[in-house]
């Protein structure tokens, strides 16, 4: 009886080894398949000389609807990471896989220190201008992979300038979020190795402006007609832009994290045409390339690569 009870405790011991063998290796094969995912965010500028901040409080990130572990609240001042630079908003343990989407799910009311509003934009007079949508959400449709075993990172560029609209008739409220359905697409998603760089010099002595906005677009869709109009509920001027980024006073740009593909590339020029205090379209540039070999309309654009494109204003439209 003693050996039989013996024996039985033995098969017992052996089989809980067994099972924590077992566990072990799923765990192994679970941490096996993860991916170190850096979170970033961007922005594209807005094209209103009156805004000095604008501010996002993100309470929570979403991949395919599953809410990312780790993710602490965040805001952060969209007007500060322009021109290739960016905010880190976390690093994540990510299973390596093809996701489909990313939500991003906003707290219009406290920022991360719990102060109010959470979402706003600050002008230079010191106006706080809440920013508030009718949902919580902004979720980019977007298929792409974190690769397991390696560093992956994924840049989220918020623009500006298709996310707030300007709001008349009052001097304590001036901005608000576009339609919901507008922030859908105002958000775009890349991952960072497979971008590359559109930048170079704009020499211009033919249109005085307060500010020239380079706009890249894939090659083939820009339509001056149509982009120059105000599109949409909240009347957004170069809605199918890419991205964009402003001409500096030495005529330098940066369109950064494009992802690769043909682009072309326009360039518009904004002043106070009708004394209002805001920057208005004045017209779009005419340009030649420095460089008589490059086709403005059609610039072939690799991962990782760094495109110069120096070109010369020779009128306006």
């Amino acid at each position: 009886m003693t050996n039989i009870k013996s024996k039985l405790v033995k098969m017992l011991a052996a089989s809980f080894l067994v099972s924590i063998v077992m566990v072990s290796c799923k765990k192994d094969d679970a941490n096996d398949n993860a991916g170190n995912t850096e979170f970033k965010i961007t922005d594209a500028p807005i094209d209103d000389a009156s805004v000095t901040g604008a501010f996002v409080t993100i309470a929570a990130i979403k991949l395919d609807g599953v809410s990312v572990a780790g993710f602490t609240k965040t805001t952060v001042d969209l007007n500060a990471y322009q021109n290739g630079n960016t905010k880190t908003i976390g690093n994540f343990n990510l299973e390596g896989r093809t996701y489909s989407s990313v939500t991003f799910v906003l707290d219009y009311n406290t920022d991360a220190s719990g102060t109010a509003p959470g979402c706003y934009v600050l002008s230079t007079n010191g106006t706080k201008s809440k920013l508030e949508s009718t949902s919580t959400d902004i979720t980019v449709a977007k298929s792409f992979d974190i690769n397991a075993n390696a560093s992956n990172s994924v840049v989220a560029d918020f623009d500006l300038r298709k996310m707030i609209t300007h709001q008349s008739g009052s001097t304590t409220d001036m901005y608000d979020f576009v339609s919901n359905a507008e922030l859908q697409t105002a958000v775009r998603v890349v991952v960072q190795s497979k971008t590359g760089v559109l930048a170079g010099t704009l020499s211009n002595t033919v249109s005085p402006s307060v500010k020239v906005v380079a706009y890249a677009y894939k090659a083939g869709t820009y339509n001056r007609a149509t982009e120059i109009t105000a599109q949409g509920t909240s009347g957004i001027q170069f809605k199918n832009a890419v991205s964009s980024a402003v001409v500096n006073a030495s005529g330098q740009y940066s369109l950064n994290f494009l992802e690769a593909g043909n682009y072309e590339i326009h360039f518009a020029s904004y002043k106070d045409v009708n004394a209002d205090g805001q920057l208005e379209l004045a017209g779009t540039l005419i340009v030649v390339p420095t460089t008589g070999s490059l086709d403005l309309l059609n610039l072939v654009l690799a991962a990782n690569a760094n495109v110069a494109v120096n070109a010369t204003v020779t009128g306006i439209l």
